[in-house]
């Protein structure tokens, strides 16, 4: 199972994927939203983690991006953002978010377990 980290923070990043790939997925990171959906277009993973500030495209934009495309459409996203205000939370959702994650509040390996769940589900 493929999955992209959507994430401008190179640790933050880097914590997620060396924690994804130690529970068996292959993992690409991509810094900004333009690259983001570069790597759906090029990679088709099964899930994106998508942060919402992030560069040159915003999170909920790649999302909304990613859920308009019938090509990719049936993309898993979980939104793993800082942001937890109700009006970005429910927009997140009514644009297709499949989950949303705040940093502060889950682990690197809760949110692998999360997606292992969630994938192996799908």
């Amino acid at each position: 199972m493929k999955i992209l980290i959507i994430e401008d923070d190179a640790s933050i990043a880097k914590l997620y994927q060396i924690e994804l790939s130690a529970k068996g997925f292959e993992v690409e990171v991509a810094s900004d939203g333009e690259t983001a959906l570069a790597k759906i277009k090029d990679w088709k993973p099964n899930l994106a983690l998508i942060d919402i500030m992030i560069p040159k495209i915003n999170g909920l934009d790649v999302l909304k991006t990613i859920k308009a495309n019938p090509a990719f459409s049936t993309i898993k996203t979980v939104m793993l953002t800082n942001f937890g205000q109700e009006n970005i939370v429910k927009e997140a959702f009514n644009s297709g978010a499949d989950d949303y994650l705040l940093k502060y509040q889950t682990t690197p390996s809760e949110v692998a377990d999360k997606i292992g769940k969630m994938l192996s589900a799908a």
